[in-house]
């Protein structure tokens, strides 16, 4: 990739593929990842899945420069993201990202939760910001609770208005780090109903999830990591349905029936 375009302005408006080369990441002494390569086309769901610890977060926190790689290439639509150049600013404005916890400012309305973005990094007027932010509510189901502060809301609730809240940028790319896992059971449908409606309007996802059944349905591909490094790969049917890998089989195996029966 040339340096123009790894230091470009905005993406284009289409979905934007992720590339993964090499990638190495390092906490002190521990390698948590060894070496990745993946990818992710455009319009593709893609489904990262693993134990604890296997490097699914930090893959995922290091294609939106939240963490630094120590090695590797990560390329974003028209960004190299791991260029020393790359305006981190501007591809940062195409990718929305849900974290496992909700990340919402509990002293702001839902309303301005998902206005205050838009505002101060895209200059949008009051006007603007708040017509798309409604209109983003009103998709997740939540246009009626616009004016409650976060702790009015069920925990559900508050992922659907964070999820509203990243939409807002209108991104080419969603980032979805555990999204239920701090969900009570009965509300962790809410939250995947929403990201199935996302997946089926052809936004491009990188998804974290131990939700074996959501990966099932709705993955294009699902990737599982083991020790930082990419065990089996392929159609999520294949996978998760008929694994071939035995790490993956025994993985897969203490996930779909914990009792061992």
């Amino acid at each position: 990739m040339s340096d123009e375009s790894a230091n470009a302005g905005p993406m284009s408006t289409a979905p934007a593929g992720v590339v993964i080369e090499g990638l190495h990441k390092s906490f002190g002494e521990v390698e948590v990842l060894k070496g990745i390569d993946m990818s992710v086309e455009p319009g593709q769901v893609v489904c990262l899945i693993g134990a604890s610890g296997s490097g699914k977060s930090t893959l995922l926190r290091c294609v939106n420069r939240l963490e630094d790689p120590d090695a590797g290439s990560i390329t974003v639509g028209e960004f190299d993201a791991t260029h020393a150049d790359v305006n981190l600013d501007a591809m940062r404005q195409h990718i929305g990202m849900v974290f496992q916890q909700f990340n919402l400012f509990p002293h702001l309305s839902v309303l301005e939760n998902c206005t205050i973005t838009p505002r101060r990094v895209l200059k949008h007027s009051r006007e603007k910001a708040e017509a798309e932010a409604l209109h983003q509510l009103d998709l997740v189901g939540l246009k009626h609770l616009a004016q409650r502060r976060p702790a009015q809301l069920s925990g559900g609730q508050q992922q659907r208005v964070a999820i509203a809240r990243a939409l807002t940028m209108q991104p080419n790319l969603m980032l979805f780090d555990e999204p239920t896992s701090a969900l009570d059971p009965e509300t962790v449908g809410e939250v995947l109903s929403i990201m199935r409606d996302l997946a089926r309007a052809g936004m491009t996802m990188l998804v974290v999830t131990h939700e074996m059944g959501f990966a099932r349905e709705v993955a294009d591909r699902v990737v599982f990591l083991d020790q930082g490094l990419v065990v089996e790969e392929g159609p999520a049917e294949q996978v998760i349905g008929a694994p071939t890998q035995p790490r993956t089989q025994d993985f897969l195996r203490r996930v779909l029936n914990p009792l061992g029966k």
